[in-house]
């Protein structure tokens, strides 16, 4: 029905396809010429809006914006093309006003829960080689159930599923991220010697360590310790990239011995060993500040013993005995 209104619209005219790769196994199996089937009337091309005016194009993200000339469809979105074009050269005008968070083959930007990919001046070969974006969400659970065990959401592209060759020798290509509690993005392309990471800054991390700087840290030295519900949380003001760099210690000694996992009884204290940058401890770098928490064993605790490491041994640490669990 779709394909039905657009053809309406189209006949005997020049279409350009874009982000289709998907839709084709999604809609039609491996059915690759079923666009051209249902879009006969018209002359089609494909991957890359045509630096020629008029025509119109056809994609599978709806966008409500002045060019959208089937806002009734469901699955498949018809524009008009000298429109779609320059809402995105507004998009590329825009976010390339701010700062990247690297300036590689591609600049990369983050926006509004959305990833951009800029290059200017841009060719049809610089779009060949596949991006990477590899999403790690606060909890593990939020996870589509086939990521789970990696720890992280898998979004790679091509861009030619994402991105649209502009007029003016411009490539954009963007990536909506999904709707949970994302701390991390790490992005690249496949092949090529750089990639990207972006940590954000998590509004839940920042509203906890708001409540609890005003109080008193149950230990203290290059981090201030402290314990509220059922995790123990790092902070350090000022604090810089180097100062997380270091990994950190955190080491538990449990009121009874049989508490611990078997294979850590021997030991006598379980190893919580951390990166600031790993999705457990939820790091975050705002306003010249760093804070980490790090979920505490639900066991009775006797000691920790927690600080940081190098390859030269420790840098710092402290060692204490909660008062109680908060």
């Amino acid at each position: 029905q779709d394909m039905l209104a657009i053809r309406e619209v189209t006949a005997g005219e020049l279409v350009t396809v874009l982000h289709m790769g998907g839709s084709y196994i999604l809609f039609f199996g491996y059915v690759t010429n079923a666009v051209d089937y249902y879009l006969n009337t018209s002359f089609t091309r494909y991957r890359h809006l045509p630096a020629v005016e008029g025509g119109f194009v056809v994609m599978r993200e709806r966008l409500d914006i002045d060019a959208l000339l089937t806002p009734q469809n469901q699955y498949f979105f018809l524009y008009d093309r000298d429109g779609l074009e320059a809402w995105y050269g507004a998009v590329y005008q825009t976010v390339a006003s701010t700062e990247p968070i690297v300036r590689e083959e591609f600049d990369v930007y983050f926006d509004d829960w959305t990833v951009y990919y800029l290059k200017e001046p841009c060719e049809r070969a610089d779009t060949t080689a596949r991006f990477f974006l590899h999403v790690y969400s606060i909890d593990d659970n939020d996870l589509p159930d086939n990521r789970r065990r990696y720890g992280f959401d898998n979004l790679d592209f091509s861009f030619d599923e994402r991105g649209a060759l502009l007029f003016l020798d411009k490539c954009l290509a963007s990536v909506d991220l999904p709707q949970y509690d994302v701390f991390k993005v790490v992005t690249g392309r496949l092949g090529e010697a750089w990639s990207a990471v972006h940590h954000i800054h998590s509004p839940q991390l920042i509203s906890e360590y708001r409540s609890i700087a005003s109080t008193e840290p149950v230990a203290s030295s290059e981090f201030d310790l402290y314990i509220r519900g059922g995790k123990l949380y790092y902070v350090k003001e000022p604090c810089g990239g180097a100062d997380t760099d270091a990994r950190f210690f955190l080491h538990i000694v449990p009121e009874y011995i049989d508490d611990l996992p078997e294979d850590r009884r021997q030991h006598g204290f379980d190893n919580l060993d951390f990166g600031f940058d790993e999705r457990g401890a939820r790091g975050a770098r705002f306003d010249g500040k760093c804070a980490a928490a790090v979920p505490l064993p639900q066991y009775g605790i006797a000691r920790i013993s927690t600080g940081q490491f190098d390859a030269a041994g420790r840098v710092w640490g402290v060692e204490f005995a909660p008062d109680a669990r908060k």
